[in-house]
């Protein structure tokens, strides 16, 4: 009784969809034992999640679907399916390889760039962040020369992003994930404390440095994540967020504005101007 009264005081308070994320530790676990004890496996998994998600979803709309797809088949799917094949295989191919993957990280953060402002400052912020991110990164992989990836025996290393760049992004994504046009943000509320720490175990595991791991790391989180949040809707698992209709998300929305250095309007204040920023 006393842990579920606190989980769900956590939940009101923070606006993190408990459940949800209480199953998303235990398939990040897993995920991480997979990664570093049987890749085939977990690309199985994948791949049967996916089927699944394309098959029988009806809720999502085309565009989140195809999303979707690009995280889990096309993403983590592909970046499994290199690291199973055979060393003459990946060194043959790695060059492919290092496109792909930059097609994928520099056109994924740069198209973010025109996600919906929403109206709030926070929008606002995250727009010009995402510019900002979308520049540093692009300067970091032509220092490398576009030689982003190196062959590992264990991970999938992506070189070209810092560690300084890694938690201005963990910052932007994380405003990002608050705008409406994200329906389920208490679902991704934690997504960036997930990444951070799958990316410092999988550096005390390998005994990388911290940046090169967070390519992996977050290219199971992030999959995991969505696909969760998939299924789980798909097959009616989990009970609907809990802040849905309460006000809670929108609390805590305002409260994210303020801390941006903004001046909150009231709520009715900003029904009466719905064209206008949140300042």
């Amino acid at each position: 009784m006393a842990f579920t009264a606190s989980s769900k005081a956590f939940e009101l308070y923070v606006d993190v969809d408990v459940d949800f994320n209480a199953w998303l530790i235990f398939i990040l676990f897993i995920a991480y034992l997979c990664t570093l004890r049987s890749k085939s496996l977990l690309l199985l998994i994948v791949l049967a999640a996916s089927a699944a998600i394309l098959t029988f979803d009806t809720t999502s709309t085309v565009g989140g679907l195809i999303k979707i797809m690009c995280e889990l088949p096309l993403g983590l799917g592909s970046v499994l399916a290199y690291q199973t094949a055979s060393k003459p295989f990946q060194a043959r191919h790695l060059s492919a390889f290092t496109t792909y993957v930059n097609v994928a990280v520099y056109g994924n953060i740069g198209m973010m760039v025109a996600t919906p402002i929403g109206g709030t400052f926070r929008g606002v912020f995250a727009r010009v962040a995402c510019i900002a991110l979308f520049i540093w990164i692009v300067q970091q992989g032509y220092r490398a020369r576009w030689k982003t990836v190196v062959l590992d025996d264990n991970f999938f290393v992506f070189t070209a992003a810092s560690k300084s760049w890694i938690f201005a992004h963990a910052v932007y994504r994380f405003v990002l994930l608050t705008l409406p046009c994200f329906k389920n943000g208490p679902r991704y509320r934690l997504l960036e404390l997930f990444s951070l720490g799958l990316t410092l175990a999988l550096s005390l595991t390998s005994g990388l440095p911290f940046e090169h791991c967070f390519g992996q790391a977050d290219t199971l989180t992030v999959p995991a994540i969505s696909g969760l949040s998939a299924i789980a809707t798909t097959f009616d698992l989990l009970p609907r967020d809990a802040s849905k209709g309460t006000g809670i998300s929108n609390s805590f929305e305002a409260h994210l504005d303020v801390l941006i250095n903004t001046h909150e309007s009231t709520r009715g204040e900003e029904q009466d101007r719905p064209n206008s920023l949140v300042l």
